[in-house]
C-alpha cells in the first residue's frame, strides 16, 4: 500500500506510512485444545444388568392326576435381565429350565423336562458404597411353561404340553465391578402342565410345587 514499500520490520500505516506494527497485530495467540468433558457416570440404581444362574429345586411334591408324591430335586438354569423403572422397581424377563422327576419307588424314571418364558417383577433395595454394590430384592415370576414328558410318561401321554408357573423369590446381589457381580436367590415355585391322553380323550393335569435355589453371575450392561 505505500509507496515506496516498507522494509521487512515495517508495516504500511494507512497506505501513508511505515512505522513498527502494533502489538495488536502480532501474531495469534495458539489456539487451546477443547477437551469434552467425561460422560455422566450413570447411577447404580439405573443400571440394567443380566444373571445366569444354576437352579435348584429341592423338596416339594408332584401331583399326577390328583395323585400325590414326592419330588426328587430338580436341576437346571436360568437366564434374566434386569431392566429398572424405578430405583425399587425392576421389570424384565425371565427364562428357565428345570430337570424333573417324582421319587417313586422301583425302577427310577427318565427326567422330564420344563422351560419356562417368564415376566419377572422385583421390588429391591440398592445400596451403592465406594468399593462394592449390593441388592436386595422379593419377586414375582410368572408366565408360560413349555412341558416335555420322560420316556417312561410318553407312552401314555402326549409328550408335549403347555402350562403356567407362579413363584415368589426372596434374593440379594453383590456388584464387586461395574461389569461383574454374583447373586443367590431362594424361594418357591409351582408348575401346572396339561397333556393330553394317548388314545383317550381328556388331559393328565401335572402340578409340580417346590422350594427354589439360585446362585449365579451378574453382567453389567
Amino acid at each position: 500500500m505505500c509507496n515506496p514499500p516498507c522494509p521487512p520490520n515495517l508495516v504500511c500505516i494507512d497506505g501513508m506510512r511505515c512505522d513498527y506494527p502494533p502489538p495488536t497485530m502480532g501474531p495469534p495467540p495458539p489456539a487451546e485444545m477443547y477437551e469434552p468433558p467425561p460422560p455422566a457416570k450413570k447411577p447404580f440404581a439405573k443400571r440394567s444388568h443380566s444373571l445366569l444362574a444354576f437352579h435348584l429345586g429341592f423338596g416339594g411334591d408332584v401331583e399326577q392326576d390328583s395323585v400325590e408324591v414326592d419330588l426328587d430335586p430338580t436341576y437346571g438354569f436360568n437366564l434374566r435381565v434386569d431392566i429398572p423403572v424405578a430405583n425399587y422397581l425392576l421389570l424384565g424377563p425371565l427364562f428357565q429350565f428345570g430337570a424333573w422327576r417324582p421319587d417313586v419307588s422301583g425302577p427310577t424314571p427318565s427326567r422330564s423336562f420344563y422351560f419356562d418364558i417368564d415376566f419377572f417383577v422385583r421390588g429391591r433395595i440398592p445400596i451403592e458404597t465406594d468399593s462394592v454394590n449390593f441388592q436386595l430384592w422379593a419377586g414375582i415370576p410368572i408366565g408360560l411353561t413349555l412341558s416335555f414328558l420322560g420316556e417312561e410318561a410318553a407312552q401314555t401321554l402326549d409328550g408335549f404340553g403347555l402350562g403356567w408357573n407362579i413363584g415368589l423369590l426372596f434374593g440379594g446381589a453383590v456388584h464387586f465391578t461395574k461389569k461383574f457381580g454374583m447373586f443367590a436367590e431362594i424361594g418357591w415355585l409351582q408348575h401346572k402342565m396339561s397333556h393330553e391322553r394317548e388314545g383317550a380323550s381328556g388331559d393328565f393335569d401335572f402340578r409340580l410345587a417346590q422350594g427354589n435355589f439360585n446362585i449365579g453371575f451378574v453382567f453389567g450392561n
